[in-house]
């Protein structure tokens, strides 16, 4: 079995027990899931469990993925002590995307959706390098 490299919480189950996202099929599973999922549930947190914990317990860093299954494109936010960063949109990326954790709204600044490909690939690329922002797709920091 390979070693979990990332966890991730997107159904309300994972609060007591989060997905473990060891290998780039997991990374497949989750999207697909999200991708297939009700509207109001259509993104994840991922943590990598490769990185230090702060003092009191908690990552120092976070990962959200959102997916439309319609348009099928996505947007991710990355945050850890360098600052809040979100992908930069690709041309015909919408105004205000909204994406729903567990049925919880969550609005990400204006083009910022990138193709389900870039999201997947970014998302392998985060659990492959121990939970360092992804490098294969342009960032901007989180600015509303």
């Amino acid at each position: 079995m390979s070693a979990i490299k990332a966890q991730a919480f997107y159904r309300l189950e994972h609060a007591e027990n989060m997905e473990n996202l060891s290998t780039v099929d997991d990374v497949d599973k989750m999207i697909d899931a999200l991708l297939a999922g009700p509207e109001f549930r259509n993104m994840a947190s991922v943590y990598s469990t490769e990185r230090s914990k702060l003092p009191a317990g908690v990552p120092d860093h976070e990962l959200t993925v959102g997916v439309n299954s319609d348009l099928q494109v996505g947007a991710i936010a990355f945050m850890d002590e360098t600052g809040n960063h979100v992908t930069v949109g690709e041309p015909g990326s919408r105004e205000d995307p909204v994406y729903h954790l567990t049925g919880y709204m969550r609005e990400f600044p204006e083009k910022c959706e990138i193709s389900i490909v870039l999201v997947r690939e970014a998302v392998k690329e985060f659990i492959s390098s121990g939970g360092q922002r992804p490098r294969c797709i342009a960032w901007k920091p989180m600015e509303w």
